[in-house]
């Protein structure tokens, strides 16, 4: 058993450790926009793809911990106590530094997403005052089409067939 909980302290450290290469990668995004450098934030925006794709492994890993571990449902804080006496501390000191890592992470991945908000906005405006058509505030998926507007005769299905 104790086995399992040197896995998951494992998992934890991991997940330490991808948040702080997140944050690396956002203090360098924002960098990037801040000196307008769209191939360097392209391709930081591609490593943060490939980060992502870490992070769903790690998940997995947590899915099949959690259950064995009895540790469904359980908030992070109370995930020591959960632990045996002797494994306690060391269970404490990963986690406390797991969430002062996420916060470091949540704070530099606000500045870049407020900054290139305001880039793109200022791109929006600038396009408005070029004479450009204003974005439409649409959310996600498709916008509403014209009333009366059909699809095109490769989208029709003959039902009779």
């Amino acid at each position: 058993m104790d086995e399992l909980y040197r896995s998951y302290l494992s998992f934890l450290r991991s997940m330490s450790r991808g948040l702080e290469s997140l944050t690396d990668l956002n203090e360098k995004k924002l960098a990037a926009a801040q000196a307008d450098d769209l191939m360097v934030l392209n391709e930081l925006l591609n490593q943060e793809q490939a980060q992502a794709l870490n992070f769903r492994g790690l998940e997995l890993t947590r899915d099949r911990l959690l259950p064995q571990l009895d540790l469904e449902g359980v908030p992070m804080d109370e995930v020591p106590g959960r632990f045996p006496p002797a494994m306690q501390a060391e269970a404490r000191q990963t986690v406390e530094e797991l969430k002062e890592r996420y916060t470091v992470y949540r704070r530099a991945a606000g500045k870049t997403r407020t900054l290139l908000e305001q880039n793109l906005h200022e791109v929006e405006n600038i396009i408005v005052q070029l004479g450009g058509s204003p974005a439409a505030p649409a959310g996600p998926g498709y916008g509403k089409e014209p009333e009366g507007s059909a699809p095109p005769p490769s989208m029709k299905t003959d039902f009779r067939a």
